[in-house]
């Protein structure tokens, strides 16, 4: 379920950044590896470069730019919608690790 959360969010992102010239220009030039770690489960990363997400793969990275961790329960009740990411954050059920620019620029991701 994880990975299915996470394919479609990568596919919201393309498709907002394909439809949206502003979103777009604000990712233009920008690279961003990003690892989500699955405390119960699998690791994933992808990266962010010139305003899309490549294919999500499997494993861990060496020194990702941002790093997203949390609990299998945690990411279905996002994708379910019962937990806003935001709130998630703010409660420390999801942690998230990268420079405040990339935090912030994440939040447009979710």
């Amino acid at each position: 379920m994880v990975e299915e959360y996470i394919n479609e969010m990568i596919r919201k992102l393309n498709e907002k950044a394909a439809s949206d010239p502003k979103f777009e220009q604000e990712l233009k030039g920008i690279r961003k590896v990003v690892q989500v770690i699955v405390t119960d489960g699998e690791s994933y990363n992808f990266v962010l470069e010139n305003a899309r997400v490549g294919p999500m793969s499997k494993g861990t990275v060496a020194n990702p730019d941002i790093t997203i961790t949390g609990a299998t329960q945690v990411y279905d009740q996002l994708r379910s919608g019962e937990l806003r990411p935001m709130k998630a954050y703010a409660t420390r059920k999801l942690l998230v690790k990268g420079s405040l620019e990339d935090i912030l620029r994440l939040r447009k991701f979710f």
